[in-house]
């Protein structure tokens, strides 16, 4: 059992930005100026994870790389997710191996101004990304198989 919580895991919707030119930004905001602007469920297709292993003890034990794709599956199952992104400070190497290498992120923004990174993930439709969430899922309860086992073998030839 915890006698404390080791850290935390949140999830931020929002209305993804659409790219579109000038003219059709004009028109949107007009449509929009002629409107109730109230955010309806539909419209929020993008969730901005942010996570943190506050205790030292618990990190580099892939809790986060689970805990992301825990609540990455749950967003595009049930809240239609589509895009997660993350925004990570330049200087946070474990969380950018985190996000970049074990779960695939790739970079669409770099804030000079925060030294921050915004790291996306990104599909078609939230079944595509429910998919693609339960593959990176499956591949890396498989790796930690194959490590556990591993770890089993040498620790058996040196007793």
């Amino acid at each position: 059992t915890l006698d404390a919580m080791i850290g935390d895991i949140n999830l931020f919707l929002s209305e993804e930005e659409l790219e579109e030119s000038e003219d059709d930004q004009q028109q949107r905001i007009e449509q929009l100026a002629s409107q109730s602007t109230t955010t309806t469920p539909e419209n929020l297709t993008q969730g901005e994870l942010d996570l943190m292993i506050a205790a030292a003890s618990h990190r580099h034990k892939n809790l986060g790389t689970e805990l992301a794709l825990t609540m990455m599956h749950y967003g595009a199952k049930h809240l239609q997710l589509r895009r997660f992104f993350v925004k990570i400070k330049d200087t946070n190497h474990s969380s950018l191996k985190l996000f970049k290498e074990k779960l695939g992120f790739v970079q669409c923004a770099y804030a000079e101004c925060f030294g921050e990174y915004e790291l996306e993930c990104k599909c078609e439709t939230s079944e595509l990304m429910m998919e693609w969430v339960e593959r990176r899922y499956y591949g890396q309860q498989l790796l930690w198989a194959k490590k556990k086992k591993s770890v089993m073998v040498g620790a058996n030839a040196l007793g």
